[in-house]
């Protein structure tokens, strides 16, 4: 019985000190430089004006509203992911192996593992894409921000290992979101035009994250965190909130004005 009890205490302790580390943590806001905190305030100030854009969207339709539904969670997630790494909870300080100090925003990859699958299921939803489809393009998503996050917490060479495999991964689900574009194209899509703009949004924003890496202070340090942070800022709001507004206004505002005069047409 004291042998079973002190198994329980044992496993119980290591939860006890990662809970207190997350509740007890220090802002290290003040740590950040100028240019860093900015760009997160702006990524967070964006983030949540889309959702509210997307929220007000939502609530005056009174059917169909499953695409400004989705958009509106993507950007909230995503502003509360900012606001946290902007108030300096967000992040976590690494030593690397030549005993530098780095500053991971693991903000980042929380805010990724639930906003991107709702940018790729509203992609899926345009593009009339099957369940098998939609289950191993979110699958490949979340693998590609499982890598992404490991690698962030390892140091060379093992960082690259979970980096290569995350490209990888990358790959793949690229490849196969690029098939849902051409299968919905060959069906004579009406949205066929629209789901092409969407698409090549979510790729080019998706190879950026691991371009920044590479090249920022994580990698090959060809530039500094602040570059590092803004590049990834403006990925983001061009990946949610312009996919967003862009999606709603242009490709499914043009399917609902098409149907509306074909009505009126059918009338006459």
């Amino acid at each position: 019985e004291i042998l079973r009890v002190t198994g329980v205490q044992t496993c119980a302790l290591p939860i006890s000190q990662m809970l207190a580390s997350v509740t007890n943590s220090a802002s290290l806001q003040a740590e950040y430089p100028p240019a860093t905190k900015h760009f997160l305030l702006i990524g967070f100030l964006g983030m949540f004006i889309g959702s509210i854009v997307f929220c007000y969207l939502s609530f005056k339709k009174k059917e169909n509203k499953m695409q400004e539904t989705i958009m509106f969670l993507a950007t909230i997630i995503s502003a509360g992911c900012y606001y946290s790494m902007w108030s300096g909870f967000g992040v976590n300080k690494k030593l690397d192996s030549e005993g530098n100090t780095r500053m991971v925003f693991f903000g980042h990859f929380v805010d990724r593992i639930f906003s991107m699958p709702l940018i790729i299921y509203s992609l899926c939803l345009v593009a009339n894409a099957e369940a098998g489809e939609i289950i191993l393009l979110l699958g490949l998503d979340a693998l590609m921000v499982g890598c992404a996050a490991i690698g962030a917490t390892q140091l060379h060479p093992w960082k690259w290992i979970w980096w290569t495999l995350g490209c990888i991964l990358l790959i793949t689900l690229s490849v196969q979101l690029w098939m849902v574009y051409v299968k919905a194209k060959e069906a004579n899509s009406p949205s066929s035009t629209g789901l092409l703009v969407l698409t090549l949004i979510t790729l080019i924003t998706g190879f950026v994250y691991p371009t920044v890496w590479v090249l920022g202070e994580e990698g090959l340090e060809a530039f500094d965190i602040n570059v590092e942070t803004g590049v990834t800022v403006m990925s983001d709001l061009v990946g949610k909130v312009v996919f967003g507004l862009y999606l709603l206004f242009s490709v499914l505002g043009g399917e609902e004005e098409d149907a509306e005069g074909a009505e009126k047409t059918s009338l006459v």
